[in-house]
């Protein structure tokens, strides 16, 4: 009878440790989970660092890139920065008498008091021109570089928007139906409002100071025809230092004879 109930509570012990070992069976599995998921979490965590690394030293070379490039256009970049001042000048206004009329003033080609800059006819010559403004207060539409032949040919250059600073005139250009001659050119800059427009305070006045001179080469030739004797001069020369000798002594037995007759007559 006392064996009963020492039973049911071994029973009842032994039933009671199963589900014990259950639940923390199943409690250490979470904590083994997060555990694991934990590393995932570390794992995932430097690669977007790396990655972070990785976009800012890719974004270096490229401004980097940028400001190598824009050396070698320096100076187009400044021509830029000149003319967007224009860009913001009115393209008509009307200005008092106190206000200066705009002047263009060349920067190449220059010439001296005395010497204008020489340019051969040749379809490989080009000439270059580059100019800059003062007190222009009025953007001109449009600009025209002519120059004017000493027979008062007008060879159009070219015709440029109003904020050009330079131009280049190839000789090969020139139409061979009014080819270029020899002799002093005028050349003219003027805006929209043609070469004869008078000053104005604030726009651009014509510009017609600039002359240029143009010439002919000519290839090298040897003389020839019968008119042509290089030696004829030295030729000359010797002949006459051959006939010196009896020069000399018809010379000298004259006026031996001479002066016998006259010392005859006076004695």
């Amino acid at each position: 009878m006392h064996l009963v109930p020492l039973v049911l509570a071994a029973f009842i012990a032994l039933v009671n440790a199963v589900p014990q070992d259950a639940v923390i069976t199943s409690n250490a599995a979470p904590v083994q989970s997060s555990s694991i998921s934990a590393p995932v979490a570390s794992a995932t965590q430097p690669p977007a660092a790396s990655g972070s690394v990785a976009v800012s030293t890719s974004q270096q070379p490229i401004a980097t890139g940028i400001v190598s490039g824009g050396s070698s256009n320096a100076t187009q970049s400044g021509g830029a920065a000149n003319n967007s001042t224009l860009a913001g000048l009115p393209t008509s206004a009307s200005y008092g008498n106190s206000v200066y009329p705009g002047a263009a003033s060349f920067v190449t080609p220059t010439a001296s008091k005395s010497v204008s800059p020489l340019y051969r006819i040749d379809s490989r010559e080009n000439v270059t021109f580059v100019w800059s403004f003062t007190d222009l207060l009025v953007q001109p539409s449009n600009l025209t570089l002519a120059a004017v032949a000493p027979n008062k040919v007008t060879y159009t250059i070219t015709a440029m928007p109003g904020l050009a600073t330079s131009a280049v005139w190839q000789i090969k250009d020139v139409p061979a139906a009014s080819p270029l001659m020899m002799g002093m050119y005028q050349i003219q800059l003027y805006d929209q409002r043609g070469v004869s427009a008078p000053a104005q305070p604030g726009w651009l006045a014509p510009y017609t100071r600039l002359s240029i001179a143009f010439y002919s080469p000519e290839s090298y030739s040897a003389m020839s025809g019968s008119d042509y004797c290089p030696t004829c001069f030295y030729n000359a020369g010797r002949r006459i230092a051959e006939s010196f000798g009896p020069i000399a002594v018809a010379f000298s037995v004259a006026t031996a004879t001479s002066a016998m007759i006259l010392y005859g007559l006076l004695y």
